[in-house]
C-alpha cells in the first residue's frame, strides 16, 4: 500500500530536530548580530573621533568644550534649562550625518540627549550614545569657575599621555559629557548603570583616546593607574586625586565613579 504523507511520529521527530537546531543557532545569530552592532558602534565613534581631532588641529590644539554658553532652552523631558549647543553641534558640519552619533546596541539610542530634548534646539537634534570627556581640572581656569567646569581653553598640550587618555566613549545618559563626577548626579541610577552601550559584556565600552585611536576597553582598565605618573585614563591619580593641574582642590569624589563601577553586578 502506497503512503501519501508522513506519520505523526515522523512529523514530531522533524519538529524536534528543528527545535534543537533553532536552540543551537539562535544564540549564534544573536552573538553575530551584536558583534556587528559593536563593530558599527566602534566605527561611528572612530568617525566622531576623527572629526574632533580635525577640530583640534584647526583651533591650534584647543579641545572642544562640552557645552557652549549663549542661547538656552527648556529641556521638555526633564524640565531644566540647558544650553542649545554641545560639542556634537560643533563637529556636525564635518560629519553631516546624525546616524553616526547613534549606537545600535544602546537601549536608549532612541532618546534625545540634553540639547535634543529642547523644542528650540537648532537642527540637528542628537540622541544618546556617545560622550565627550573634558577633564576640567586640566583647563587652567580659576578653580570652580564656569570656564573651569566647562573645560574652556583645554589644550592638547596639557595632556601628558594622549595615547592613554579618554576623549570619547559610549554611555546611556542624556548629558553630552561624561566622567567620574557622573556618579554624584541624581539620575545616575544603579552602580555602573550609564556605562557602556549594553554590549554582551556590559562592563566594556568603546572608547576613543586623545591620540585618535579607538578600541573597546574594560572599565577596570580606565580606573587603574596606567601611566608613568600613576594617573589613569581619566587623567588623575586615583591614589592622590588632589594632585591636579591648576591647583589642589579636594576632588577625591572622582574615585566614587570607579568605586561604583567596581560594585556593579
Amino acid at each position: 500500500m502506497k503512503r501519501n504523507g508522513f506519520t505523526l511520529i515522523e512529523l514530531l521527530v522533524v519538529i524536534a530536530i528543528i527545535a534543537i537546531l533553532a536552540a543551537i543557532l539562535f544564540p549564534v545569530f544573536a552573538q553575530a548580530r551584536e558583534s556587528a552592532r559593536t563593530t558599527g558602534c566602534l566605527s561611528n565613534l572612530n568617525q566622531i573621533g576623527k572629526a574632533v581631532m580635525m577640530y583640534i588641529q584647526d583651533y591650534d590644539e584647543t579641545l572642544l568644550m562640552k557645552r557652549y554658553l549663549g542661547q538656552t532652552c527648556l529641556n521638555q523631558e526633564y524640565g531644566n534649562t540647558v544650553s542649545t549647543r554641545s560639542w556634537k553641534h560643533v563637529i556636525y558640519p564635518q560629519i553631516k550625518n546624525t546616524e553616526v552619533f547613534k549606537c545600535a546596541s544602546n537601549p536608549l539610542s532612541r532618546s534625545y540627549d540634553e540639547q535634543g530634548g529642547c523644542n528650540t534646539t537648532p537642527e540637528p537634534r542628537f540622541v544618546r550614545s556617545y560622550f565627550y570627556y573634558p577633564p576640567f581640572f586640566k583647563s587652567g581656569n580659576p578653580i570652580g569657575s564656569t570656564a573651569w567646569w566647562d573645560g574652556h581653553n583645554y589644550q592638547l598640550s596639557s595632556v601628558e599621555y594622549p595615547a592613554n587618555s579618554i576623549m570619547l566613549g559610549e554611555f546611556k545618559d542624556y548629558y553630552p559629557d561624561y566622567g567620574p563626577w557622573m556618579s554624584f548626579l541624581p539620575n545616575w541610577g544603579a552602580a555602573g548603570a550609564n556605562w557602556s552601550s549594553k554590549h554582551r559584556d556590559e562592563k566594556r565600552a568603546n572608547l576613543v583616546f586623545l591620540d585618535g585611536h579607538a578600541k573597546m576597553t574594560h572599565w577596570s582598565q580606565s580606573c587603574e593607574p596606567s601611566n608613568p605618573n600613576n594617573t589613569n585614563m581619566w587623567q588623575y591619580n586615583p591614589s592622590n586625586p588632589n594632585d591636579i593641574t591648576g591647583g589642589n582642590p579636594d576632588i577625591r569624589w572622582l574615585n566614587t565613579f570607579c568605586i561604583t563601577l567596581r560594585l556593579a553586578p
